[in-house]
């Protein structure tokens, strides 16, 4: 999964003063410099398995369970997502029915019982378009502007270096990667819901291997009170077909 079914429920805005950017990367009495954020990101590829490895892949399948504990919410998900900028993520909920978001490279869209069938526009598709990138792990310079390390501190009760990405869309969120481990294990940003835009975190934990690539199999998502939890229980690589991107009959009718 990557980092996909976090950044599909993930993002945030911060400004950072230029002088108390340069500070915060300057070594202070007892503490050593801070790695750039490049230099965090090249230790997180590594420790998932490293580029080649990465690169090897074309799609991507992950199931496990969905949980809103405190609400007695559940249900099965799956997330496909393949190069360069595709994905579809789907939930069956039991006593709420059948809930989807998807991006097929061009078009963003979302189906739920409440709802029904919508378009995605504005910072929502902007958002589905940088969840649906399959190289963001790599957060390579065609997606990603800027990358900087801004503190060490802990996340999720680990030593974590964090880290703003600026994407290519002018959109922003703070990263965490773990200081000994190297990976990613967490996000901080805002996303656009039908209640406004909203702060969200997000957490990584309980990686494991699958394949060639370690990957983590708990993502906990935080947003206005309600807590999510995403359990993988399989991740399969290259067998995803490529019609699973197709726009569902009620999104076609939608498009004039």
């Amino acid at each position: 999964m990557t980092t996909r079914p976090i950044r599909a429920l993930i993002r945030t805005s911060c400004l950072v003063a230029g002088l108390w950017l340069v500070v915060s990367q300057t070594a202070i009495v007892g503490q050593e410099p801070l790695p750039s954020g490049r230099e965090v990101i090249a230790r997180h590829i590594k420790a998932i398995g490293g580029e080649d490895a990465f690169k090897g892949i074309k799609s991507i399948r992950v199931r496990g369970r969905f949980e809103m504990a405190a609400q007695g919410i559940g249900g099965d998900f799956e997330l496909l997502s393949a190069r360069p900028d595709k994905m579809l993520m789907r939930v069956e909920i039991a006593s709420v029915g059948h809930v989807e978001t998807g991006y097929d490279g061009k078009t963003g869209w979302s189906i739920d019982p409440l709802s029904g069938p919508a378009l995605l526009s504005g910072r929502q598709l902007t958002e589905i378009a940088d969840d649906a990138w399959f190289d963001s792990a790599l957060h390579a310079s065609d997606h990603v502007q800027e990358v900087v390390t801004v503190d060490r501190e802990d996340f999720a009760q680990r030593p974590a270096y964090k880290v703003r990405v600026v994407f290519k869309s002018g959109q922003e969120q703070f990263e965490y990667f773990d200081v000994e481990a190297g990976w990613q294990i967490g996000t901080e940003g805002t996303r656009e819901t039908p209640m406004g835009v909203v702060p969200t975190v997000s957490t990584l934990r309980d990686y494991k291997k699958f394949g060639a690539l370690m990957q983590p199999t708990t993502l906990v998502q935080r947003a206005m009170g309600i807590e999510q939890t995403l359990h993988v229980t399989s991740c399969e690589y290259g067998v995803v077909n490529a019609d699973a991107f197709d726009m569902p009959a009620p999104i076609k009718a939608l498009i004039k």
